[in-house]
């Protein structure tokens, strides 16, 4: 149990008690879903704090040795409360994941209790490395995200809006089995294909000889899938055409380098530099990809400043892309599963050069 494993992290780095408010961290340590919650473990006694919205649906999935506690009024006189039970000098609190405001509201609380910040998030550490369940649900993930992808090869004509595309996307994503999409997709048509972060125009028509980069993903089973595919309409463009096979060429090498103790900015470095030599370094501004989990962006961070390390069972992006101001751009991306012989390729669909 994720739980469990916690608090022995806990007792080895001494983080008792410790404050858990993040709501990602609480559905990753209890599988709880909701607005409103916070864990306060310690190593004899730990709370789950809620309101009496989500009191029997968290009674029903309480872990071993928590009790829940009903939160009547903010969440830091609820916290107060709980701590006091809890006999203890000093409280560890997610520093980067609470605000301001709520810290502030905590002191006062408390007064007397030595409020500790974290620095790093220790349930992040956990989530780092995916177990047998997470690397089950994160492969049927990314293949209804393949199935999606193809389902798109034969449903986009020239003449239709971004906006029918986008809506499309999460259609099929609810229809099978998904709660909905990870992120708004990403629809970008001829010039716009240049915005790595481009939003879908209601009314900006897919006409031919535009390229076409989708980026997306879906929500399954509390996981999220990331896949990018870039397909021309119709005809291609003969600067695009070179771009693409950088692209493609760019991101094989960096598939091929994924492996476990690789550090992060070198494996960025080896598709960055693999464009970069073929004359497009300042058009690939982005870093080349990203852990996957509960949330869409989570560490490892792969980008040519990181000081992060891959490790077995990280589930990561690798993205490369070349942008061209004005004219359009590439971006390839898969999932990936590092593992002790090196890349496992999640997401399987076609990345040859496409036109439709």
């Amino acid at each position: 149990m994720r739980i469990k494993k916690f608090r022995k992290l806990l007792r080895e780095k001494g983080l008792f008690p410790c404050l858990v408010t993040d709501l990602n961290d609480i559905k990753y340590l209890t599988g709880y879903s909701g607005t409103n919650a916070a864990l306060l473990i310690d190593a004899k006694k730990s709370f789950f704090i809620s309101d009496s919205r989500y009191e029997e649906y968290i009674c029903s999935i309480l872990p071993p040795g928590f009790r829940f506690f009903l939160q009547k009024g903010g969440l830091a006189d609820a916290v107060k409360d709980v701590f006091i039970l809890t006999d203890n000098k000093a409280l560890h609190v997610q520093a980067g994941l609470v605000t301001y405001v709520f810290f502030s509201e905590l002191k006062k609380k408390l007064k007397g209790v030595k409020l500790i910040p974290l620095a790093d998030d220790p349930v992040a550490e956990l989530r780092l490395i995916k177990d047998d369940r997470e690397i089950v649900i994160f492969r049927q993930a990314a293949g209804i995200t393949d199935a999606c992808f193809n389902h798109l090869l034969r449903f986009i004509k020239p003449g239709m809006t971004e906006w029918e595309v986008s809506i499309e996307i999460g259609l099929f994503y609810k229809k099978n089995g998904c709660r909905g999409c990870s992120f708004d997709s990403i629809v970008a048509s001829g010039a716009g294909s240049s915005m790595p972060h481009y939003i879908p125009s209601m009314k900006k028509i897919i006409g031919k000889g535009d390229a076409l980069l989708i980026d997306m993903g879906c929500v399954y089973e509390g996981y999220n899938s990331d896949l990018t595919r870039t397909v021309f309409v119709d005809k291609v463009d003969a600067e695009l055409e070179s771009v693409y096979n950088i692209v493609y060429r760019a991101q094989a090498k960096a598939l091929a380098a994924v492996r476990p103790g690789i550090e992060a900015r070198e494996l960025d470095s080896v598709a960055r530099s693999y464009i970069a030599e073929h004359g497009y370094g300042d058009n690939f501004g982005h870093g080349l990809g990203h852990g996957l989990g509960i949330e869409i962006h989570e560490a490892p961070a792969i980008k040519k400043n990181s000081s992060s390390s891959l490790k077995q069972n990280m589930v990561i992006t690798v993205e490369p892309g070349i942008y061209i101001p004005g004219k359009g751009g590439v971006r390839i991306e898969d999932m990936v599963l590092v593992t002790a012989d090196g890349p496992d390729v999640l997401t399987r669909c076609s990345k040859s050069l496409t036109v439709i």
